[in-house]
């Protein structure tokens, strides 16, 4: 894993959210430790690690297929959890009620899924 082309993933992230972004960290799944972020949340991190594990053996346990390519909360003061599973690794991205997600789904999600891509395969 390139650590600075990972941060520059979540360069791309905060560029793209501005100031709708207000968390985000990219873990490990095996110890749920962030290797990289922005107003980093490890106790958020540990947690949602769990959530994701627990939300796939409960979808296999119903017999419907696992997880795609994220999954999004929608809280109570209007701030949206996104999760990206990925393998090996999971990204949480906290932004505002004021983030558009139209954007956040169609523009700047796939920019950060290559950006992330890309540092999974140059050290």
């Amino acid at each position: 894993m390139n650590i600075k082309k990972l941060n520059e993933s979540v360069d791309v992230l905060k560029e793209g959210l501005r100031s709708s972004l207000l968390s985000t960290d990219i873990w490990t799944v095996e110890d749920g430790q962030s290797i990289a972020g922005f107003n980093q949340q490890p106790e958020a991190t540990a947690l949602f690690n769990r959530i994701t594990e627990d939300m796939n053996e409960a979808l296999k346990g119903a017999g419907f297929p696992s997880l795609g390519k994220y999954y999004l909360l929608d809280l109570v003061d209007g701030n949206k959890v996104l999760l990206i599973p990925m393998g090996s690794y999971q990204w949480g991205i906290l932004v505002d009620s004021k983030a558009q997600l139209g954007l956040l789904l169609n523009v700047i999600l796939p920019k950060i899924i290559d950006s992330f891509e890309e540092a999974m395969i140059e050290d």
